[in-house]
């Protein structure tokens, strides 16, 4: 079992949040939301107790619950630890959860086996043991409690996409568009997008506004302040990079950085 008073006095209202390419993760003892909705797709595994969360006026206590994008929702976690997952719905892990839990549904309340294998992969422990190698190896045995372990079969990557994955990560985000990177492979844009999502999983849009959000998050919890690190990550303003951040995560980014801490995974 997960040690409480150690949780208590080492991480007591914090929040972990962690950055992958097709996710964003946080731990944390700290939610409590008005209504909101965002693009992601929501896991929510509560790592000690359950939690209330309302959707769409229907309200539960629940240890585990999936959350289809752009439904309108509000939580509280009684300021216990939870593992929130907010995966883009377009990449294929997304689609994955989509196919397996949300087809004929908005929202899928996990059943207790379920949670009960998830729990035995030792998930209670992670606020305390975080590292990159240690979330990789628990969101694969993730995966494969849920059924989508082979959502992400390898394939050679197009050529002329790997080109543009390469030029989005060497080139400054403030500047970047996709009408310049279709001219840089000579493609239309619309065709530069398709072909983006077939080989991706995500649409090439939704992937330049995660590596803003990504950037913005790196330079805030490496000591710039918000404003800066907004318009550094190609943001118009700092009002603009807080809407996007209220719509994609459903929190006010000083909700966020509070007590919190960062990490690339």
């Amino acid at each position: 079992m997960i040690d409480n008073e150690n949780i208590e006095k080492k991480f007591s209202n914090e929040l972990i949040l962690l950055h992958s390419k097709d996710h964003i993760a946080f731990f944390t003892d700290k939610v409590d939301t008005h209504y909101h909705s965002h693009n992601y797709i929501q896991i929510t595994i509560g790592l000690e107790k359950g939690f209330n969360i309302t959707v769409e006026k229907d309200s539960l206590y629940t240890e585990g619950i999936i959350v289809n994008s752009n439904i309108s929702h509000r939580l509280y976690g009684y300021n216990e630890w939870q593992l929130y997952l907010l995966i883009n719905p377009e990449s294929h892990f997304g689609e994955a959860i989509k196919r397996n839990f949300l087809q004929e549904k908005q929202v899928y309340v996990l059943g207790e086996k379920e949670i009960r294998d998830i729990i035995q992969l030792d998930i209670q422990s992670m606020p305390r043991m975080i590292n990159s190698l240690e979330y990789s190896k628990f969101i694969k045995r993730l995966k494969e409690v849920l059924n989508i372990s082979n959502y992400n079969l390898q394939h050679k990557i197009d050529d002329r996409i790997q080109k543009i994955l390469t030029y989005i990560g060497a080139y400054p985000l403030d500047k970047l568009s996709v009408k310049e990177l279709s001219n840089m492979i000579f493609l239309s844009e619309s065709r530069l997008s398709h072909l983006f999502k077939e080989e991706i999983g995500i649409s090439l849009t939704s992937y330049i506004l995660h590596e803003k959000l990504e950037k913005a998050f790196y330079l805030i919890f490496n000591g710039l302040n918000i404003t800066d690190s907004a318009i550094e990550a190609g943001f118009s303003s700092s009002s603009h990079f807080t809407r996007t951040v209220r719509d994609k995560l459903g929190m006010a980014p000083r909700e966020i950085i509070k007590n919190s801490r960062y990490l690339k995974v």
